[in-house]
């Protein structure tokens, strides 16, 4: 098996050589051949450069910009720069560790598309509420059936991803909503496995501002929508 991680990195400074050297400690344990590729998006609290002395130790794609493209632009310049056959995504902020790889590497040919399910998950409770009342609408129009569509721990075939990219622009804030969505339009089989979900390595979270949230719900319902019409 080889094996590119992409990793959406903003302003992980404390945490993303933690996570980069657990992970990198768990492939060449496993003799898994393996990049790490950085989506690096703007960062201002030195992840930059942090990137830039990690490439001289690990297995390191860097794809860093200068200015904000968003979490899913990011995901998507990581899926086209990956070099090898496997593509699993996560992001970098210490919540998705390979203690919960073993069974993505024992299954990764029994679907097209391997996807975790937090439990529990370690979020902020209006995260949590959101994802909730999202979760009917998203069954709704694709009948998904996954338990938790935005869970960012997912491994595919590069070749599965590259077959979704062009509809993977529709969410701002929902990409993996979106993702699953697509996938499902396209009757692409997943299959679901458990994963251990972590606090943010760092303790610190970014968390969704009460007054903002009527208008990324409306926004995201909208980019579902336009999503399922794409098709």
């Amino acid at each position: 098996m080889t094996l590119s991680i992409i990793l959406p990195v903003f302003n992980e400074v404390k945490s993303l050589e933690h996570v980069i050297s657990i992970w990198s400690k768990y492939l060449i344990k496993e003799k898994i051949i393996h990049e790490f590729v950085l989506c690096e998006d703007g960062s201002t609290d030195g992840t930059k450069e942090l990137i830039k002395k990690l490439e001289k130790k690990y297995f390191i794609s860097n794809q860093s910009v200068e200015n904000r493209r968003g979490y899913g632009q990011g995901v998507i310049a990581g899926i086209i720069a990956a070099k090898y056959e496997f593509i699993l995504c996560i992001d970098s902020d210490g919540q998705c560790m390979p203690d919960s790889f073993d069974e993505f590497f024992k299954n990764r040919n029994i679907a097209d598309i391997l996807i975790g399910n937090r439990r529990p998950r370690k979020d902020p409770k209006i995260r949590i509420i959101y994802s909730r009342l999202f979760k009917f609408i998203h069954d709704y129009l694709f009948d998904s059936k996954i338990s938790d569509p935005s869970c960012p721990f997912v491994l595919a075939k590069k070749n599965v991803y590259m077959k979704l990219i062009d509809k993977l622009g529709f969410m701002r804030e929902g990409f993996w909503w979106g993702f699953v969505g697509a996938a499902k339009m396209y009757k692409l089989k997943f299959y679901q496995i458990d994963i251990i979900h972590y606090e943010r390595y760092d303790g610190s979270t970014v968390v969704y501002k009460f007054y903002k949230m009527p208008m990324i719900i409306l926004r995201n319902i909208l980019g579902l929508i336009r999503l399922k019409k794409s098709f």
